[in-house]
């Protein structure tokens, strides 16, 4: 077996790769993008730069919008399924809470079976992301309450994910 010795990294840094040509876009676009959440649209900006992050680990392009933000949504949905459940129909509380994410999951996990939704981690992270908006109270659009967390959740995230592709798309055409 023939092992090439890793390359310095003044090597992998050197000339225009396709990494400088994200690291610029990605940098550039991260300003109105910030600005954008925080200024005008009033929601969690977190939520939109984990979905970016989901889109490229997914694979990036259009199956990797589709799955990565198909897998978010649906851990959103999950996410806001459980904490309705258990605080509306299970009285709150720690042993409730547990057993009701397990249950979701497991079947997070069984995404794999589901081409669409077959980026499993996806899940993973829109789920974490709904619990984190809704600890914050973060609401969307002036609903308030469980609705305007996940509309909250589902918007940033949606917004995340195209910028993902967009910011794909602009470094392939700059790192021609």
């Amino acid at each position: 077996m023939n092992r090439q010795p890793p390359s310095s990294l003044g090597t992998r840094i050197a000339g225009w790769n396709d990494t400088w040509s994200l690291a610029i876009v990605f940098g550039i676009a991260s300003i109105p993008w910030t600005y954008g959440f925080v200024a005008g649209l009033n929601i969690p900006l977190w939520p939109s730069f984990i979905a970016s992050g989901t889109f490229y680990a997914a694979g990036a392009g259009v199956d990797g919008l589709a799955r990565g933000y198909a897998s978010n949504l649906a851990g959103i949905l999950y996410a806001a399924t459980t904490l309705a459940v258990v605080n509306t129909y299970l009285g709150g509380g720690v042993v409730a809470l547990s057993i009701v994410v397990g249950v979701f999951m497991f079947l997070a996990s069984l995404h794999e079976f589901i081409p669409l939704l077959s980026f499993t981690p996806g899940g993973f992270f829109g789920y974490a992301t709904m619990f984190s908006v809704a600890a914050t109270d973060a609401t969307a659009f002036g609903i308030a309450g469980l609705p305007g967390e996940t509309l909250a959740a589902i918007v940033s995230m949606f917004i995340g994910a195209v910028i993902g592709l967009s910011t794909d798309e602009l470094s392939s055409l700059l790192g021609e």
